[in-house]
């Protein structure tokens, strides 16, 4: 049976332990002496390939020189820590017998900002249980699952919009989200008003792709940008059918930091992203709602 690949937090401790070593002009049998650990111990740390203790990082940094109350030295305790969701582990641990929760939701917890694209669906923090039903029964492998559960899963991660000190979450969706008649017209427009409602909190931000936008910046797809907390790093996640990509490179967190803004340029104001809700509520209650895009596609025709 193969190993299951470090976290992403190991190796980002794993890769901070190693840097800060080197700029100390240690070797690894010196510095292992200096923190009294055998030097494979502190090489199977620096490789991600142990899970390390708060109590051995903050010593290990003590004896590097790294200050205390020093950011760099907080966030890497805070890295072997693991942040708020631990807690949040305990509250719902009960939603998942095998306790195996994602990475990618651990760190979604432990996070302080998340800014998420879009082009065709609701992000799952800002969804109702109706519309999360509707989406988590149209994927093709959750077939057999148990939906009622994982739609409480996705509650429950909701958590980190009403936590003391909330995620602050910055949002853009395709206008195509709010035409599309995801479990029906009910349940699209209970979804809409909700997106209403959470637009008067003032950690939420969101903002409307229009169709008639000349601009696509994210035409590779969805995508989310983390500002994980329990460690002070920003990682972005691309979630697919089977599997999360985490990008975790300087360079690679920049260019969709540059797709971030350019879609915010784009995008509706978020007055004209109310009002635009506000006309999807009223095109689903009257009946009109259906076409809409073709509708918009046939008008542009020469």
């Amino acid at each position: 049976m193969s190993k299951r690949p470090p976290t992403v937090r190991r190796r980002r401790l794993g890769v901070q332990l190693r840097k800060i070593r080197e700029e100390r002009g240690l070797t690894l049998d010196e510095a292992a002496a200096l923190v009294m650990m055998s030097k494979s111990a502190l090489s199977r740390m620096e490789n991600a390939q142990v899970v390390a203790r708060a109590h051995e990082i903050d010593y290990i940094l003590m004896a590097y020189g790294v200050e205390e109350g020093d950011d760099l030295r907080s966030a890497l305790v805070g890295l072997a820590t693991g942040g708020r969701s631990r807690d949040w582990i305990r509250r719902h641990k009960q939603l998942n017998r095998a306790a195996n929760y994602g990475e990618y939701v651990l760190l979604e917890q432990d996070a302080s900002e998340f800014f998420a694209y879009e082009g065709d669906l609701i992000p799952g923090l800002l969804q109702t249980p109706g519309y999360a039903r509707a989406v988590l029964d149209s994927v093709p492998t959750n077939a057999g699952r148990d939906i009622d559960q994982a739609v409480d899963f996705r509650m429950a991660r909701q958590d980190a919009l009403t936590r003391p000190n909330p995620i602050l979450i910055k949002a853009v969706i395709g206008e195509a989200a709010l035409c599309q008649r995801v479990g029906g017209r009910p349940v699209m427009i209970q979804q809409l008003q909700h997106l209403l409602e959470l637009l008067k909190r003032p950690n939420v931000g969101l903002q409307v792709l229009p169709f008639t936008s000349e601009r696509k910046p994210a035409l590779d797809g969805s995508f989310g940008i983390l500002h994980v907390e329990a460690g002070n790093f920003p990682i972005v996640v691309i979630d697919g059918l089977l599997r999360s990509l985490f990008l975790e490179e300087e360079e690679e967190v920049a260019a969709y930091r540059d797709i971030q803004a350019k879609l915010c340029m784009v995008a509706l104001s978020e007055a004209e992203t109310r009002e635009r809700i506000e006309r999807a509520i009223r095109d689903f209650e009257s009946g009109q709602a259906e076409g809409t895009a073709g509708d918009l596609l046939a008008e542009e025709q020469p």
